[in-house]
């Protein structure tokens, strides 16, 4: 995504306004959108185009304008059925990289008559929400990186974190950075769907933060909604009303103890199974290491400690995918004989806040409500993190919970509206069992609003559904995106293999 910054620097913003409906302004595109090549290094037959649309919503007499940058993946059979616009999530994924990894997943599942579209969401790509462009020392990288469980001190020093997070942010990105938030983002898909000059319907596949994106446009534009999917669902609820979002770690804990129990069940496929035979017992093989690791953290060669935070974050982002579970497995049966060298690798991966991070900050922090400058104000949402999670309770105060509370900026247009709404077309809603960020509950919350919608229960584990594959599943989406049938209430699919399995 590309700014007109010439055009933006130097113009102070006034007091975020939440917007009326007659301040908002409507575009048409009656060139549509000029394809051509993409300059991405990929041998996939994508094709991109830019579209120019408001920088401001808001203000019919602000002529400032955004050019989006917009991928394809072409239909693969005929004849096509229209184009499926996608969001990778986030919120903060951007659209064109994410597509060259995506597309030859999501389109199989869609049946191949469909053009898949996305595109660099306002914030991300091209170091549009980058609020330190340089970082030689890694030391923004390291911010908010403390787990608040490692040590009795870790929440206050978040805290003083998120304040230079929020305050660094504000100083480099003070003339934009109320320009980015879910509404707009909707009203830019939207200006897409009219540029594509089809039937004007809005068809979307959201997976994890695309999903609060989703309900977003289909509350906002509940007549443009044909066929929309929502897939890893987050609670929007949350999303815009809380400091926090503790219903995301709502089957964190069970997700892990089906590793372990996975694990148990497989022992020629898990290295962990070797010396423990029981949950039970690797259970409390489990919770010693995490023990170790806060309060008698080892060293690396010499020169490096390894917190708890260095172990939670290793065993975390692994929950996300199954297919990493026996890697998963080896590295902490390594840890439990003193070999750190995983934990070496997985640092390696990348700092705490790197340029995607930031744009999920600019965009999760300007769309929530509250602001406070007092700690204390945030214990509610903390103790309901203690409560959701044994394990993984404090995760992700420090990336977004404590900078969003001291956010200095505020989203141009929010929605305020509580998600109840009945779409022209009805949506179908997919969560998974054991999901470790987007729990199945958030997924039972949004259905419950949308009127006629459907909640298919994915019974797999990891992140979203592509994590766990199901022919069910997939059958369920592609029969929707193609005739429009809705699987029967109470729908369970399971995963095609079991967990372990060499042949997932």
């Amino acid at each position: 995504m590309v700014f007109s910054l010439a055009a933006i620097l130097g113009v102070a913003l006034s007091l975020a306004v939440e917007a009326s409906a007659k301040t908002i302004r409507r575009e048409t595109y009656p060139q549509g959108l000029q394809w051509g090549p993409c300059k991405l290094n990929t041998t996939l037959p994508v094709q991109c185009a830019k579209l120019t649309v408001p920088l401001d919503y808001t203000n019919n007499s602000d002529n400032r304008t955004l050019t989006l940058n917009v991928i394809k993946y072409p239909a693969q059979k005929e004849p096509k059925r229209g184009s499926i616009l996608l969001n990778f999530g986030g919120p903060g994924q951007d659209g064109l990289n994410s597509m060259l990894a995506y597309a030859p997943l999501q389109a199989p599942v869609t049946g191949g008559y469909h053009d898949l579209i996305s595109w660099d969401p306002r914030g991300t790509g091209n170091t549009l929400f980058n609020c330190w462009p340089q970082d030689p020392t890694g030391y923004f990288a390291g911010l908010g990186s403390t787990q608040a469980s490692s040590a009795d001190t870790a929440t206050g020093k978040l805290w003083a974190e998120g304040e230079i997070i929020a305050e660094t942010c504000y100083n480099q990105l003070k003339d934009i950075g109320d320009y980015v938030g879910m509404a707009f983002t909707a009203r830019d898909m939207i200006a897409i769907v009219d540029a594509l000059g089809e039937d004007g319907m809005l068809r979307y596949w959201g997976i994890s933060g695309g999903t609060t994106l989703g309900s977003t446009v289909a509350a906002m534009f509940p007549d443009r909604v044909d066929k929309v999917v929502l897939d890893g669902v987050m609670n929007a609820h949350q999303y815009y009303n809380m400091f926090g979002e503790p219903e995301m770690v709502a089957a964190t804990d069970a997700t892990w103890e089906q590793f372990m129990r996975g694990c148990i069940a497989a022992p020629q496929n898990c290295a962990l199974a070797r010396n423990h035979h029981t949950f039970q017992d690797l259970e409390s093989a489990m919770r010693r290491l995490f023990d170790t690791f806060r309060n008698n953290p080892p060293v690396y060669n010499g020169s490096l400690v390894f917190e708890l935070s260095f172990l939670e974050s290793h065993v975390y982002n692994a929950l996300y995918s199954p297919s990493k579970w026996p890697q998963l497995a080896t590295s902490l049966d390594g840890l439990l004989r003193g070999d750190l060298e995983p934990i070496v690798a997985s640092i390696s991966e990348g700092g705490a806040i790197p340029s995607q991070a930031q744009a999920i900050l600019g965009i999760r922090c300007g769309d929530k409500k509250l602001r406070t400058d007092k700690l204390a104000d945030l214990g509610a949402d903390l103790n309901q993190y203690r409560r959701t999670s044994r394990w993984f309770w404090d995760w992700g105060w420090g990336y977004y919970v404590m900078p969003c509370a001291q956010w200095k900026f505020h989203a141009k247009e929010r929605y305020n509206g509580d998600f109840r709404v009945k779409t022209k077309n009805p949506m179908l809603i997919v969560g998974n069992t054991y999901d470790p960020v987007t729990p199945l509950v958030s997924a039972r919350n949004m259905s419950e609003g949308f009127e006629g919608s459907v909640l298919l229960t994915h019974n797999g584990h990891g992140h979203l559904t592509l994590s766990q594959p199901s022919n069910c599943t997939n059958t369920a989406i592609q029969r929707y995106f193609l005739e429009g049938t809705l699987p029967d209430p109470g729908t369970v699919c399971e995963p095609n293999f079991p967990l372990f399995d060499p042949a997932a």
